[in-house]
């Protein structure tokens, strides 16, 4: 008889029978403040549970007093922080810890690592991973690792993206999201990462609308990935549970939602 562990049973709960996930990122408030449109939570994560994520990304505070009590939609506690008060926001630093998410009744650890910051900064980054890495297993918690690289460095994006990605998952990522340039990229992240990786949604505007988002994440999805992680294509949508509804059958197609927002859980011995 096999053993199933605590990390595998929560990562059915991300997981659809598919082996995909669509994620809703709304972490920005420390970083941006308002000015990303992220505004009231409480009303935008019963709007996200409702439109049937699988998972939403949240820091702390949200998850305390904001997170609706549910069971379609997983808890994921984001531990990293940096304010674009500063000058250099790119460089985060651990705000939180496995212990206190999972006192919070998370489902799995978030972190977010930019890399070619400097030496100093990507050592520290990488120390603060290792760290929350070897936490997550203590816990049987699953980490989903949001990797990025400062542009300007002597790599191309699309190299530099599978590098910051194959370092997540080194580094014990159960699940890597990473920003991908192009349909090529996505398909290297999706066959070379060794873990699942789901794609950023990225900015929203530069002239293009949300049927614009959808058919690119179309595309993005026929390579391979594992799914999407979005923010803001979601939260400054005039119907934030229109727009989850509609990436969530895109990442989905086949994968009726219960009236509970829960699919058939994902069975593991077939990953």
């Amino acid at each position: 008889m096999s053993i199933i562990s605590g990390k595998d049973r929560r990562l059915a709960r991300l997981f659809g029978p598919d082996g995909r996930t669509f994620l809703v990122a709304a972490d920005h408030g420390v970083t941006t403040g308002f000015d990303s449109g992220l505004g009231d939570m409480a009303p935008l994560l019963s709007a996200v549970a409702d439109g049937g994520a699988d998972g939403v990304v949240v820091h702390r505070g949200t998850a305390k007093r904001h997170a609706p009590v549910q069971r379609g939609t997983a808890l994921l506690v984001h531990l990293s922080g940096s304010t674009n008060l500063s000058p250099d926001g790119d460089v985060k630093t651990a705000v939180c810890s496995v212990e206190s998410a999972v006192a919070l009744g998370a489902d799995a650890i978030s972190v977010h690592v930019t890399l070619g910051c400097g030496a100093a900064d990507d050592r520290a980054a990488l120390a603060d991973l290792g760290a929350v890495s070897s936490d997550c297993e203590r816990f049987g918690m699953p980490l989903l690792v949001m990797t990025y690289v400062r542009p300007g460095g002597p790599r191309s994006a699309s190299a530099a993206a599978l590098h910051a990605a194959r370092v997540a998952a080194e580094m014990g990522a159960d699940v890597v999201k990473a920003t991908s340039p192009d349909l090529e990229t996505s398909h290297a992240l999706a066959t070379r990462i060794g873990v699942p990786v789901v794609v950023a949604g990225g900015e929203t505007g530069r002239g293009a609308t949300f049927e614009d988002f959808l058919e690119t994440s179309r595309q993005t999805l026929e390579t391979g990935v594992a799914g999407l992680c979005v923010g803001r294509w979601v939260f400054t949508h005039a119907n934030p549970a229109t727009a989850t509804r509609a990436l969530r059958d895109l990442v989905h197609p086949r994968v009726p939602a219960t009236p509970a927002g829960l699919a058939e859980p994902f069975d593991l011995t077939r990953a």
